[in-house]
């Protein structure tokens, strides 16, 4: 079948992870469709016995049909830059011996991947469409020196979260280059085998934030927003957009998104002394709506430039 073969060949070259090119090549695409299963295995719901016994018939014919082909095709050993949870994954699916294998395997990755782009990736930048980020930053709080309180709140947080307990959106802000971003890729690191995945949106996106985590809120996953350098200006209305996506809106609230922000300001709408001796007739109303978004993030953490006894021990290290 000349689709398959090139089909085939096309994944090998830009997916593949194994030898087995055809098996690995069929393994993806039924771990990546989006199907009746699928949906019910990764939000968690019951699958019944009917839907089973129609998804083996179909894994059967599969495994009879392709499994078993003589096909064989070398691939160039290009590495795509997957989760390593999603590689090793795919490589048991490829290995299954008998169709009753491949099946339950199969349950067992949309249980803990989920499908698609965000099976594959702990790492994401959404501009309106969402696009994996390869071989992401490997940065670990060891790397971050001193910062040992704020540290360890944004731990404790996102390790309330992981365990479905109640956790805070989280803004850091201070001077730059003390670690804001580099807590946060931390953090990816440190929690991704749990589950943990990091979107990073521009401010231009927030307003996309609602539809976004619309998409997220079925995956097995949890998911942290990550907005890096975030300031507003008065005349900008993406920070209404985010208020209302943080709280405020009458669609619930995703269970598995937190919002992130690093920012050089506590406040995040840029005030000056005109704002506060006022324009408006309701001068504290306008100080108020400046304020409120900050507001919104249950934990301010505060990173403070380095001393001269942390500067040393930054250079040592």
């Amino acid at each position: 079948n000349t689709a398959l073969l090139r089909g085939m060949v096309e994944f090998a070259e830009r997916e593949g992870v194994t030898d087995d090119s055809l098996r690995e090549y069929v393994s993806s695409r039924l771990a990546n469709d989006e199907n009746v299963l699928s949906e019910l295995v990764r939000s968690g719901k019951t699958i019944g016995d009917d839907l089973c016994k129609c998804a083996m018939l179909d894994i059967e014919a599969i495994y009879t049909r392709l499994f078993n082909a003589k096909i064989k095709y070398s691939r160039s050993g290009n590495n795509p830059g997957f989760y390593e949870g999603y590689a090793e994954s795919i490589r048991k699916l490829t290995q299954s011996v008998g169709a009753e294998q491949l099946l339950e395997r199969l349950v067992k990755h949309y249980a803990s991947l989920g499908t698609g782009l965000l099976a594959k990736y702990i790492a994401f930048r959404f501009d309106g469409e969402l696009k994996g980020i390869a071989n992401a930053d490997k940065t670990t709080f060891d790397e971050i020196v001193g910062m040992d309180h704020q540290k360890k709140v944004l731990i404790e947080n996102t390790k309330a979260f992981m365990e479905g307990k109640f956790a805070n959106n989280v803004l850091l802000f201070g001077d730059r280059g003390t670690g804001k971003s580099s807590s946060v890729k931390a953090l990816l690191n440190m929690f991704a085998e749990d589950g943990l995945r990091v979107i990073e949106l521009p401010k231009s996106a927030i307003t996309k934030i609602p539809e976004l985590t619309k998409r997220l809120e079925e995956s097995p996953h949890k998911y942290i927003l990550f907005l890096d350098d975030l300031t507003f200006e008065r005349h900008d209305t993406e920070y209404r957009a985010l208020k209302i996506a943080m709280e405020g809106q009458l669609q619930a609230t995703a269970n598995n998104v937190l919002v992130y922000a690093t920012s050089n300001r506590r406040h995040l709408i840029r005030e000056t002394w005109a704002d506060r001796d006022g324009g408006e007739v309701h001068v504290n109303d306008n100080k108020q709506e400046m304020l409120s978004l900050a507001e919104r993030f249950g934990i301010s953490l505060f990173f403070p430039a380095p001393d001269s006894k942390q500067y040393i021990e930054i250079v040592r290290v």
